[in-house]
């Protein structure tokens, strides 16, 4: 198993860095080993006392060598008599050595093994999240419609709407390397070889381009595959929803906080590696009792099986493990079968971010759904579904009518959403108006902050795959060629 490089991988940073190197007299109890980074001269030249001792206590590591040709890495179990030992390696964050308790560092130091690699044990983003959001700090709520404070709110908002649509071009290409990354990773795992780098390249790259509501929004207008867009698209929807949530909230977060969240989207499916193509990729609705079926409903079994040998953080591993994990765990949608308890608040909004993300992508057996569509629908699943208090969540991060949803103004008019409607006004966004009431497409588009329109409101959302229907992308083309005055 590939085992994530301990400077290379965005889990290894939270709020402050995760790992970091001590020696023996620094090992606190709740620390996990990682690598061993100085060792006594007791090791310069091994025997075979000591090559009893690290085969017996780092079972699956690696370690590296001081060799004429320089230092080469090797499975630790193919360690010989004689051989200078450098560090090891990749040790299985299983390993009961690799877990310290009291009293760890005199038995290391007892041993020869003084500096460490070390990952401590901070909480990630929203393990310990709150049930209720209280009101943003920053001001969230909006003024009265029409107002002068509507106004000038209204001036900050706009600027953020052109911002957003200066990145939308590269949003799209982003998008679609990360999921070829996504498809590479599960073509790796399939052929024993799982490795993060590819999607960590991804995050990279969303991050560094602030492309993630952008693609949030494309995702809602452009169709995705089941499996490897899917991961792409619930990624950035839930990074998105994290971080309004926590902003809604009054808490801190980082851009460490966003790529652990990224991350964690992207890898909840990991465990689809283990289920054939063939399945994967069908055109066909299994039945629930079949046997392709219970492959499918096992692969967040497989997920959090090797997202543990990978050394992954234990809330990605809940994300991979118990996304689908109902509140009601008597439902047939419900699996595995554990405690709701269990699930973590991380969790409990990727499962939301999840099924809205399958009702708006495309599956070979049905039709998407469009983003007001899907956010009613999910809106009605509380009590045996979803966590109330997230699900309340979830709804008001993502609006009544999320951004990139077509809508039919009281006007008679078109528009696409650019940013969602205050909470108290929720039907109330910014909009830019594409088709005139008389149904002519329009080549120049005038932006609407309907807070500033008292007499304008949404009549309805539209369906955008039955009205722009020249093309599978007709939508998401008019989307991207929007364009507003200064």
């Amino acid at each position: 198993m590939h085992l994530r490089p301990p400077t290379a991988n965005p889990l290894e940073t939270m709020a402050d860095q995760t790992l970091q190197t001590v020696r023996f007299d620094g090992l606190e109890p709740g620390m996990t080993i990682r690598e061993v980074t100085e060792l006594s001269l007791d090791y310069a030249t091994l025997d075979d006392q000591r090559l009893q001792f690290l085969r017996a206590q780092f079972t699956g590591a690696k370690a590296a060598l001081h060799t004429e040709q320089g230092r080469k890495v090797v499975p630790l179990a193919d360690l010989k008599s004689k051989d200078s030992l450098a560090a090891i390696l990749e040790i299985p964050p299983t390993l009961k050595i690799a877990r310290v308790v009291q009293g760890l560092g005199p038995y290391m130091e007892k041993h020869g093994l003084l500096g460490f690699r070390v990952e401590t044990p901070l909480e990630p983003p929203m393990i310990g999240f709150g049930a209720k959001g209280k009101p943003d700090p920053k001001g969230a709520e909006a003024a009265q419609p029409g107002t002068p404070e509507a106004k000038a709110q209204s001036q900050v908002k706009m600027a953020e709407v052109r911002k957003f649509l200066d990145t939308v071009a590269v949003a799209s290409s982003n998008r679609l390397q990360a999921s070829s990354m996504v498809e590479e990773m599960l073509d790796l795992g399939r052929a024993g070889q799982f490795t993060s780098k590819g999607v960590e390249k991804a995050v990279d790259e969303i991050v560094g381009n602030d492309s993630a509501t952008a693609i949030k929004a494309i995702a809602g207008l452009k169709s995705s595959d089941q499996t490897y867009a899917h991961c792409t698209d619930m990624s950035v929807i839930l990074q998105e929803c994290y971080g309004d949530i926590m902003a809604r909230t009054g808490k801190p977060t980082t851009e460490a906080n966003r790529r652990f969240v990224l991350i964690s989207g992207f890898m909840h499916d990991i465990g689809k590696s283990e289920v054939p193509k063939q399945i994967l990729e069908s055109t066909e609705r299994f039945p629930a009792d079949s046997e392709e079926m219970q492959i499918m409903r096992n692969h967040t079994i497989y997920g959090a099986r090797i997202l543990t040998e990978m050394g992954m953080h234990k809330a990605v591993i809940n994300v991979a493990h118990y996304h689908h994990v109902k509140k009601d765990s008597t439902l047939y949608a419900s699996y595995p079968d554990v405690s709701y308890a269990d699930v973590l608040p991380i969790t409990r909004l990727a499962s939301i971010v999840d099924v809205y993300q399958a009702l708006i992508g495309r599956r070979r057996y049905k039709r998407n759904w469009v983003p007001g569509k899907a956010i009613e629908y999910i809106s009605n699943l509380k009590g045996s579904e979803f966590d109330d208090a997230m699900l309340e969540h979830f709804v008001e991060s993502m609006g009544k009518y999320p951004v990139g949803s077509l809508v039919k103004l009281t006007t008679g008019d078109l528009a696409f959403v650019l940013m969602i409607a205050p909470r108290r006004h929720t039907d109330r966004p910014i909009v830019a108006v594409v088709e005139s009431a008389k149904g002519e497409l329009l080549t120049h588009h005038a932006m609407l902050d309907l807070m500033l329109e008292p007499e304008i409101r949404v009549q309805e959302v539209v369906d955008h795959y039955e009205h722009f229907n020249k093309s599978e992308d007709q939508a998401y083309q008019i989307f991207q060629s929007i364009q507003v005055g200064p």
